[in-house]
């Protein structure tokens, strides 16, 4: 079975109820079809069926990794209007009536309905026997399935309505709402159950690589659970927005955290031996090495479905419906914080690989893009080899690595130094390893450096996994769980308004928290970028910073793209075409507006749900009130400062027809 071609044939046999109305108070329970499971082929048509319940843009295709990927200092959306939006959630603002809530829950819950019918189908087929390695391989991938969809509904919604039984055959016609850490609970429970059952990726029989769901992928997922249950969450309780709490018996989370990490590390054959940038490379290509990084990838349909690579990569414009090139438009929508590449280490090869600099227009001429966020570059278009067509744009295909083993190296490293309160060898190690790939040519800054307590590891261990995970939508929820979102959000603000007006001296205390050096900002923000458009792409940027090496793709060539420019920058000439061209000079970071004497909108609105600009003052908000931010000078604490409301409202059309059953909490209205 190819899984890249799921779709929703062959369902006939479990005819699956529509669950676009899911939870409303007379739907779906008034199909109750009953559901005959004769044969193993049906029961794999219908885990397909589940399978293709994520395979939309209303969540994992799109939407998990563009619009509701909050804003932080790696993902990054300019929203720049002043006043209130009920669908602005990169900056944490939104209300019950936001479409895109809507349909996340829509598709998730359909997700949960799909996978809790076959799950129970299977447990009462007649043909169900547990020693049959085949039915139990199909079990644990739909109960892996089932707690993604869950583990995702608990990270946006909180608490969320739960049951583990068919609507048609729940007690209730409208869920009650489940305590998260007990969802996560059960959901870890029943995993731990199935894990022993399924096969591993390397058994012979298990011929689909990282697009099905594996035993590795089962202890890999428990161990992703765990993180979450045992880490922070807003609450509702304390203030109008909640407080942010973690579980008493948090540790018992970590440590089967840690349990289920060694069960992937010491029981599979994962690896990250291929350099970085193929890893993402290869999902542009629809090719995967088994046993290396990737260890499960949503399947999507070759040019069907799934917008990975149109909302990434270097902007690519059509005319006419069609683009010059082989490789058809790209949005580029999901994008960096342009201020994010400043905090790599040079020699990280991650960071010219991520953070892409220029676009093409629609003449297929690439240009410099000289502006206030960067192009994700981990997957484009322009990867794929052969393109995917000029009249192209999205429905890539191109799967999305949902869980990696560098994932599961970062999480046994946090899990680790949480459990014993100090970074172990065993932590140190295998964060270790992560940064041995990111740092192929300067392997002495790979290396631990000692003398880290468990504050300074964690620290490491988190910025390892900004520099690892962009475009993942991991930032804000690793923020999240070690209760630091607050902090970094309310930093991620005065970094950019301090690349903006230099005379502020933010970039005294902004560079002091960063780096601990108040002046490192003074070489590494810069006014002019020197750069030719459009020159052949020969020896300006290696295979690893721009993987398309064909002849027939320009590129931008920056002289200065991570210095101050040097004396003579503006005399380089480059050979174009057999002719010498003078580089041309940009402003850059032109990002003051001089008429009012201010940074201009773009970034005084970007976190408006969290911290925003009002009446010539910064304003910090604190459980609905907007008060004055404390001055960076007093570098204020976690503690200090008022928590994130990064929990989304219920849909108001499920609390309307609830009956009463379901409120929002949190301050929304």
């Amino acid at each position: 079975m190819k899984l890249r071609n799921i779709f929703l044939t062959g369902l006939s046999a479990v005819a699956f109820a529509s669950c676009s109305d899911y939870l409303d108070v007379d739907a779906p329970s008034k199909n109750d079809p009953e559901y005959v499971f004769s044969d193993k082929k049906e029961m794999r048509n219908a885990l397909n069926g589940v399978y293709a319940a994520m395979l939309n843009n209303e969540t994992y295709g799109q939407n998990f990794i563009e619009k509701l990927s909050f804003n932080t200092d790696v993902e990054f959306k300019i929203l720049d209007s002043e006043f209130a939006s009920s669908s602005a959630y990169q900056r944490y603002e939104c209300d019950p009536d936001g479409g895109d809530i809507k349909k996340a829950w829509d598709a998730l819950y359909t997700g949960v309905e799909r996978a809790n019918m076959l799950i129970d189908g299977i447990e009462n087929a007649v043909i169900y026997d547990e020693e049959d390695s085949e039915l139990m391989q199909m079990l644990g991938e739909v109960k892996v399935l089932r707690s993604i969809f869950y583990h995702d509904l608990v990270w946006y919604f909180g608490d969320v309505p739960y049951s583990l039984l068919p609507s048609y055959k729940s007690p209730e016609k409208i869920y009650s709402v489940g305590d998260r850490t007990q969802i996560l609970s059960d959901l870890i429970e029943d995993l731990k159950g199935i894990a022993s059952k399924m096969q591993l990726s390397t058994a012979q029989s298990f011929s689909d690589g990282p697009q099905r769901i594996s035993k590795d992928m089962a202890w890999a997922m428990i161990a992703r659970l765990a993180m979450t249950a045992g880490g922070y969450s807003l609450r509702p309780e304390g203030g109008e927005f909640g407080t942010m709490k973690r579980p008493d018996n948090y540790k018992e989370f970590y440590a089967t955290a840690a349990e289920f990490c060694d069960s992937v590390v010491m029981k599979t054959n994962h690896n990250l031996s291929k350099p970085y940038h193929e890893v993402f490379v290869g999902n542009c290509n629809y090719d995967y090495t088994p046993g290396d990084d990737v260890i499960w990838e949503i399947p999507f349909g070759t040019l069907s479905s799934g917008n990975v690579g149109y909302i990434h990569g270097p902007k690519m414009d059509n005319q006419s419906g069609v683009t010059t090139h082989s490789w058809g438009k790209a949005s580029s929508s999901a994008q960096l914080n342009a201020l994010y590449r400043f905090l790599f280490d040079e020699d990280d090869v991650r960071r010219d690989f991520v953070n892409q600099l220029f676009g093409y227009n629609n003449q297929g001429e690439a240009q410099l893009n000289n502006s206030r966020t960067n192009y994700n570059g981990k997957w484009s278009k322009l990867w794929n080899k052969n393109g995917l067509g000029s009249a192209t744009e999205g429905n890539t295909g191109f799967n999305f690595p949902y869980m990696r083993y560098a994932d599961v190296l970062l999480m046994s490293a946090e899990a680790e130094n949480e459990l014993n309160g100090r970074p172990t060898s065993k932590a140190i190690e295998r964060y270790e390893q992560v940064r041995q790939r990111a740092f192929p040519t300067a392997p002495s800054k790979a290396a631990y450096t000692g003398g880290m307590d468990h504050d300074s590891f964690l620290k490491a261990v988190l910025d390892e996994r900004k520099f690892e995970f962009a475009g993942e939508n991991m930032r804000w929820r690793d923020l999240v769980r070690n209760n630091m979102l607050n902090e970094q959000l309310y930093w991620t603000f005065f970094r950019y308004y301090a690349a903006a007006d230099r005379g502020s001296g933010y970039d005294e205390f902004v560079g002091e928290f960063d780096f601990g050096d108040g002046s490192i900002y003074n070489s590494k923000w810069m006014n002019s970028l020197y750069y030719l458009n459009n020159v052949p792409n020969n020896d300006y940027y290696s295979v690893s910073k721009f993987p398309q090496q064909s002849p027939n793709v320009r590129v931008v060539y920056i002289v200065n793209p991570y210095r101050l420019p040097a004396s003579g920058d503006e005399k380089i000439k480059i050979k174009v075409d057999g002719k010498d061209q003078t580089v041309a000079r940009a402003d850059y970071m032109n990002w003051f507006d001089e008429n009012n004497s201010r940074p201009t909108a773009h970034f005084l609105y970007s976190l408006r749900g969290y911290i925003t600009f009002d009446g010539g003052m910064i304003k910090i908000n604190d459980n609905g009130n907007y008060v004055n931010a404390p001055d960076p000078s007093s570098y204020p604490t976690v503690e200090q400062l008022p928590a994130v409301r990064y929990i989304l409202p219920y849909p108001r059309a499920v609390i309307t027809r609830s009956q009463g059953k379901y409120v929002n909490k949190y301050g929304y209205r």
